[in-house]
């Protein structure tokens, strides 16, 4: 971690600007902060920044830090040139994703990387997608598999998988079943069953939904995608859902699954991984697995 926080002073030496600085490396300007404050604490607790108008400068104590914050990110790049890729090899395979993910896209890739890999330990690490970045960039995971419309960041290699269309899900009794497909207008005020706030899709709904001057109803929050099927089987709400998670669920008669009408969604399935880390070869071995089998929880 300390790197890293060397690697945020160093940046922030060159742009005299926390604004700036938290810009250049795509971070929250509260974490460009975090970071100096953490590395103030590592050198006994001295400030290493003044300010001076609209800038900040170093003061003496920085001044002193910085040649050997810029020595020991050299150092590091250079270990990592002259050692090969197996000496650097992992044991561990640490994966970030989303729950959705998890259960209906991991198990089919999980079960072929096994078979070329049986004895790597792969960890899989469910979060929201921000804290999934947040990880990523500060090295806990190798490779974050999120949900989002194309993701674009200087520091994060974005690789897409598949589409994914949405779905609303409603039981077969309700007045819009009839429907050939629904619009954010439809749900005015209904009873909906939606993903834990954070959650890609739920935010974009809501979003639409005001827009357009409806009134959202959240009835139930859950965390859980299986979870939310069953509640919608029970007559208690809508549920906004992707495609890749009803796989059959239209061969039971407690759900009935409608076209999204919207048409200004585009989500995909991504890969995340840190541009400036090499990948190492069981983890580049696991994207192209990946990408050879972008859609195994469809087919």
């Amino acid at each position: 971690m300390e790197l890293l926080y060397l690697k945020t002073f160093c940046e922030l030496v060159k742009w005299g600007n926390y604004t700036r600085t938290a810009q250049v490396l795509d971070y929250a300007q509260s974490s460009v902060t975090n970071h100096i404050q953490r590395l103030e604490q590592l050198y006994g607790g001295k400030r290493l920044f003044q300010r001076k108008g609209n800038t900040v400068i170093l003061t003496p104590i920085g001044e002193k830090l910085l040649p050997y914050a810029r020595q020991m990110i050299d150092l590091q790049q250079q270990a990592r040139q002259a050692l090969s890729i197996e000496d650097l090899e992992p044991s561990v395979l640490t994966i970030g994703t989303i729950e959705s993910l998890s259960l209906y896209y991991l198990p089919g890739i999980m079960a072929q990387f096994r078979q070329q890999y049986p004895h790597v330990q792969v960890k899989i690490v469910l979060d929201q997608e921000q804290q999934l970045i947040r990880r990523l960039r500060e090295q806990e995971l190798d490779i974050a598999l999120i949900l989002d419309t194309p993701y674009q960041a200087r520091d994060i290699t974005s690789i897409p998988l598949f589409s994914v269309e949405m779905k609303v899900v409603i039981y077969p009794e309700h007045a819009l079943a009839q429907r050939s497909s629904i619009s954010a207008g439809d749900l005015h005020q209904q009873p909906l069953i939606l993903t834990e706030e954070g959650c890609t899709y739920r935010a974009y709904l809501i979003q639409k939904m005001k827009e357009q001057q409806q009134i959202s109803q959240i009835y139930l929050e859950l965390g859980n995608i299986e979870s939310i099927k069953q509640a919608v089987a029970k007559q208690w709400g809508i549920a906004f859902l992707p495609q890749f998670v009803l796989h059959q669920e239209e061969a039971y008669s407690g759900l009935h699954i409608l076209p999204w009408k919207e048409e200004d969604l585009q989500l995909y399935s991504q890969i995340l991984y840190h541009a400036e880390r090499p990948l190492s070869s069981i983890a580049a071995d696991w994207v192209t697995l990946c990408r050879a089998n972008p859609t195994v929880a469809v087919l």
